[in-house]
């Protein structure tokens, strides 16, 4: 992790755009291996990727909204943040995610008295992005219509407002809470 790159670009935002009021952490990677063969290297990149990432930028961008008393973080974690899955080995994602969870609710409670929120996205299994490939393959689809009681992965557009309500004025009493958005998968 260079934390040097991302203080460099939020003093550059900083400087061009005079402040920060809103951070989407959108970190993801989810290297998928049965925890007696994930290797050290594996472990080490996603805790750099999904959890180290995730708490530089906030603590970067916590350090503008500090000073202006003013500031909305959205994490983006999973629904593997608070659940494992059956059959699939997601011990590292899962636990990477689950920290990006604490993380919200610590960041929360330590800023909620300095005009910041800090809030988690806990998306489903979604047909884009980092999820593409496993929710195209049939088994798998079997697998979402089986477990998330709407029977389908997410699609574009599902997530949007979402963001748009944590990110603002209207969730102003909202803080270290995860929303998941995943057609109910959870709700099992």
């Amino acid at each position: 992790m260079k934390t040097e790159q991302i203080k460099n670009a939020v003093e550059q935002t900083e400087k061009d755009f005079g402040r920060i009021d809103i951070l989407v952490n959108n970190a993801g990677l989810g290297l998928v291996d049965a925890a007696d063969k994930t290797t050290d290297e594996m472990w080490r990149t996603m805790i750099d990727t999904n959890l180290n990432g995730v708490y530089f930028f906030a603590r970067e961008v916590g350090k503008v909204m500090l000073k202006q008393k003013y500031g909305r973080i959205i994490n983006i974690g999973s629904i593997h943040s608070t659940v494992s899955m059956k059959r699939l080995p997601v011990t590292a994602y899962c636990s990477t995610k689950g920290g990006v969870l604490m993380l919200t609710k610590s960041l929360a409670t330590e800023w909620a008295k300095e005009g910041i929120t800090v809030n988690a996205i806990g998306p489903g299994y979604f047909a884009l992005g980092m999820a593409e490939g496993v929710v195209a393959d049939p088994k798998f689809a079997k697998i979402i219509e089986f477990m998330c009681p709407m029977g389908r992965a997410g699609q574009s557009g599902d997530l949007d407002t979402t963001v748009v309500y944590l990110a603002s004025d209207a969730s102003r009493y909202i803080t270290g809470q995860i929303i998941t958005v995943d057609g109910g998968w959870t709700a099992l």
